[in-house]
C-alpha cells in the first residue's frame, strides 16, 4: 500500500495490516472500474454490484465476523478524503449497510467529485431498495 493510503487508514481509525481493510482497499470487485448496471464494457449478464454481493456472502461463510468487520471498515472509510478508498466504501456500503451508512451516503450526493456523487446516489438508490426503506 501507499504511504499516503496506510497514514489515511490509520486517521480514519483502522489498521492497515487487518485483511479486511486489504481487501477493502485492494481487492474485491469493487473500485473505479465498478459498476452499478450491466454495461457493453463487461461480459453478457455481469454486473458488478450483484459480483460483490457474492463475494460478501462467500467471504461470510468462510469467516463469520467479516460483514461485520467489513462494516466498521467501510463505515470508517466513508469519511475518508481520498477519493478511491471513499468510492470503495460508498460501493461495499451498499451491500453491507444499514441506515447508519445510508445516511452518510446521502450526505455523500452532492460531493465536488462527480464520481464520488454518482456512486452515492447509485448505492442510496441500492441501500434504500435493500433495507426497504
Amino acid at each position: 500500500m501507499k504511504r499516503e493510503l496506510v497514514a489515511e487508514i490509520s486517521r480514519l481509525g483502522g489498521d492497515f495490516s487487518d485483511p479486511v481493510w486489504q481487501w477493502l482497499v485492494l481487492n474485491g470487485p469493487h473500485g473505479s472500474t465498478f459498476t452499478w448496471s450491466q454495461t457493453s464494457k463487461e461480459p453478457p449478464r455481469y454486473v458488478g454490484i450483484e459480483h460483490l454481493q457474492r463475494i460478501v456472502v462467500e467471504r461470510a461463510e468462510t469467516d463469520s465476523s467479516f460483514s461485520e468487520r467489513v462494516k466498521i471498515a467501510t463505515r470508517k472509510a466513508l469519511l475518508s478524503n481520498d477519493v478511491n478508498l471513499l468510492r470503495r466504501a460508498i460501493q461495499v456500503a451498499a451491500v453491507v449497510g444499514d441506515e447508519a451508512e445510508l445516511q452518510q451516503i446521502s450526505a455523500l450526493i452532492s460531493h465536488e467529485t462527480e464520481e464520488v456523487a454518482a456512486d452515492a446516489r447509485a448505492s442510496a438508490f441500492y441501500l434504500q431498495n435493500r433495507l426497504g426503506t
